[in-house]
């Protein structure tokens, strides 16, 4: 044999090792695990977006323009729009939409309508995974397909033939359901749009709307693979002569291609500031990058990020359940910033941070602050750190740090002002590169502003806590709910306080975090609206709900009466004891899960009796059994929830995602531990639902949890050892996981 076939084969064999390795690491990626249709049925809000993590771009097929824009009792795709809110509960988003028609499709006529062309679905014909989404529509004639980078969304259209492709460009299409704070604009309104002609493979544009934040301004910015055969626009659903440029409120373009492949590349990026960020955005990250290199990018940064926790069991519905809400959880904090660094901020003008990502897209801290953010922060801190900078940064130019921002803009929607509690755990969990003097400001004065603003015509602001120690029902909406979540929100900030050395302020605040005896009924024992002269709400029912328009926010009042995650001691004094509140939430699971009244809210599900697992302010009232010195309750219960209200079906999450928070408690709780108080410094321990879990930390440490003799019926704990070491309390410190180790939990069945 002669040396060059010799080498050849050395070569060939080379290659084929590369192969065959690549393909084992693509093989033992946890996204193979991941389930993308879990809570895209019933109200789980969820759509299969293709995305990155933390992403700016989700980009997905829309079946209805409401919710997530995506449901899968939905027997059509109406388009393919480039950005959604997965797993939202206010819906809002779905701008800038493409849908391409069937091959040689003549559109006839000089009107053109939102939703007018639609492509029956088969589920059948569906994939998406991390990263990636497909599906084949007219008779399987057509395939889309879907990928993604951080701001830019890819779109590969293959037809079965070559001829001509027809692709319609909607700017008026967006969200019919938005959860609107202004009465004149009920759905996602467009105000302005705009569609220009760039040259022959290039357009671009924007789309300015009103919807669940006012003054939404979004830009786009497309190339084409091939170029435009012809261009037709339309204003107000009429086709206009001009074919270049045009401006308006209803907007939308007819473009043709010719492909004798019939094949057809669109790359689409996005930016809140202009269209030339959003060019800028797309030149940067996919400029020459074809189509599977995207989705190989988004693949392998979606197996680093689902590669940060490896579970052992051998159920793999519980395997799927765990890596889909892994990834659930980790589609947000929600990029905002182009890769210059610009967005615009919440007073609309443009700004630029100092080189962090600006994560104001979707910053839904009523849901996330509970079990999200703590997770994140778990395992991100880089980007908890980001994100912490992104509050501050909304604190300079809005005067107050955010409650509930859309595209960077405040909405004041929900109750409490929950940054706080975020910006403590993550201070709590080692995540410092921030500046702690500007946050304390900010913390202080978001805590004691009088004034933030209007929610769905709700006055939003703490004037009235800081005259009467409470929200008086009869000044405020919502007023029980506001109180309890105010006080907490005063803890987190003594917390912070207390840890960086502003020691008047920690006591200030822990004083104030005492406010939540002043809505707590001595005679009902029970969270109850109160007057501003000091009288109870009369009559009281508290298994009453009127979805945001009670004294509470999304529940009722045995719900309310546990949020006091700060103080569990202090709430059980008030109730009689440890025993007297042990014997209320036992109560709680076990009463009737009646719910009274005609306009009740939508978002109490998942009971356990009044127990709402399905809605987030409940989500740490399992683990106050642990302080009352019942754990064996608590994992119970746990694993009640984790077996019976999570499903690996389109209808599998018992109440609306919220944008991470519902994973974010199955991925906590099946590891065995969860931050009941998440400005504490403290995770409760329940009962692992995998016989081994290794969480990669981003220090390089591991924590290895270790559940010895598990079971179906061994889901009691016996003993904990943390490193070897015999625990004697019910919890494990942010500091303890974050230092790594082992942490083994011994099983048992139930002997009581």
């Amino acid at each position: 044999m002669d040396m060059r076939k010799l080498l050849l084969l050395l070569i060939g064999g080379i290659v084929c090792v590369l192969l065959v390795t690549g393909c084992k690491e693509t093989g033992h990626s946890n996204n193979r695990y991941v389930n993308k249709w879990i809570g895209t049925a019933s109200d789980g809000r969820v759509t299969p977006v293709a995305s990155v993590p933390f992403g700016m771009m989700q980009i997905g097929a829309d079946t209805r323009s409401c919710g997530s824009g995506y449901h899968y009792d939905d027997s059509s795709v109406l388009g393919f729009s480039h950005l959604h809110k997965s797993g939202g509960g206010c819906a809002d988003f779905l701008d800038i939409l493409f849908m391409p028609l069937p091959l040689n499709e003549a559109v006839d006529g000089d009107r053109l309508y939102s939703k007018q062309y639609q492509a029956a679905l088969s589920h059948q014909e569906e994939k998406a995974e991390p990263g990636y989404y497909s599906v084949n529509l007219y008779n399987k004639q057509l395939t889309v397909e879907l990928t993604a980078s951080r701001r830019c969304g890819i779109q590969r259209y293959r037809y079965t033939s070559g001829g001509v492709i027809p692709v319609v460009v909607d700017l008026n299409y967006g969200s019919e359901c938005a959860c609107t704070i202004q009465p004149e604009h009920d759905v996602d309104t467009v105000y302005i749009s705009a569609f220009e002609l760039v040259d022959s493979c290039t357009i671009r544009g924007y789309r300015f709307s009103n919807g669940w934040t006012p003054g939404q301004q979004v830009y786009f910015y497309s190339r084409f693979s091939s170029p435009i055969k012809t261009c037709a626009l339309y204003v107000d659903d009429r086709r206009i002569a001009e074919t270049s440029f045009a401006e308006g409120r209803n907007i939308k373009a007819l473009l043709s291609f010719e492909n004798e492949c019939g094949e057809l590349t669109v790359k689409t990026a996005l930016s809140s500031v202009s269209m030339e960020g959003a060019a800028a955005n797309l030149l940067t990250e996919v400029r020459d990058k074809a189509f599977e290199e995207v989705r190989q990018a988004a693949f392998e940064s979606w197996s680093r990020v689902l590669g940060q926790i490896e579970v052992e069991t051998d159920d793999p519905k519980k395997k799927e359940l765990f890596y889909t809400s892994l990834h659930n959880v980790m589609l947000y904090p929600f990029l905002m910033s182009d890769v210059d660094n610009r967005f615009r901020g919440p007073d609309y003008q443009v700004h630029q941070t100092d080189g962090f990502d600006y994560y104001g897209g979707v910053v839904g801290l009523w849901d996330t602050f509970r079990a999200a953010c703590p997770l994140l922060a778990m395992l991100n801190p880089e980007v908890t750190n980001d994100y912490v900078k992104t509050l501050l940064e909304h604190y300079k130019y809005a005067g107050q740090l955010p409650i509930w921002t859309l595209w960077g803009i405040e909405n004041y929607q929900m109750t409490g002002i929950h940054s706080l509690p975020v910006i403590t755990n993550a201070y709590l969990n080692g995540v410092r590169d921030f500046d702690t003097r500007l946050a304390l400001e900010a913390m202080v004065t978001s805590a004691m502003k009088d004034t933030c603003g209007y929610s769905m015509g709700y006055f939003v602001g703490l004037e009235n806590y800081k005259k009467y120690g409470y929200v008086p029902c009869d000044l405020e909406m919502e007023s029980v709910a506001r109180t309890l979540e105010y006080a907490f929100d005063d803890y987190a900030l003594a917390r912070f306080a207390e840890a960086v050395g502003a020691e008047q302020e920690a006591v200030r605040f822990m004083n104030r975090s005492s406010n939540y005896r002043n809505v707590i009924d001595p005679v009902t024992l029970l969270a109850r609206g109160r007057t501003k002269d000091g009288g109870w709400r009369t009559p009281f029912d508290p298994l009453a709900s009127s979805h945001r328009r009670d004294d509470y926010c999304e529940g009722n009042g045995w719900q309310w009466t546990f949020f006091v995650p700060h103080d569990v001691e202090g709430l059980a004094s008030l109730l009689g004891g440890k025993k007297a509140l042990e014997a209320r939430l036992d109560t709680l699971f076990s009463m009737s899960s009646e719910l009274r009244g005609d306009n009740v809210s939508g978002d109490i599900t998942g009971l356990i009796g009044q127990y709402a697992h399905g809605n987030e302010p409940g989500h740490h009232t399992i683990y106050m059994y642990n302080r009352v010195g019942r754990p064996d309750k608590t994992q119970k219960y746990v694993n009640q929830v984790l077996t019976t209200l999570y499903d690996n079906t389109p209808a599998g999450i018992c109440g609306n995602e919220d944008t991470g928070q519902m994973s974010a408690w199955y991925v906590f709780s099946s590891l065995g531990f969860y931050p009941m108080n998440p400005a504490s410094g403290q995770y409760e321990l329940g009962a692992p639902l995998f016989r081994k879990a290794v969480i990669r930390l981003a220090s390089g440490k591991k924590l290895v949890i270790r559940a010895d003799n598990l079971s179906d019926e061994n889901i009691y704990v016996d003993k904990v050892y943390l490193n070897g070491q015999l625990l004697d309390r019910t919890y494990i410190t942010f500091e303890e996981v974050q230092q790594g180790g082992e942490l083994r939990f011994e099983m048992k069945g139930d002997d009581l």
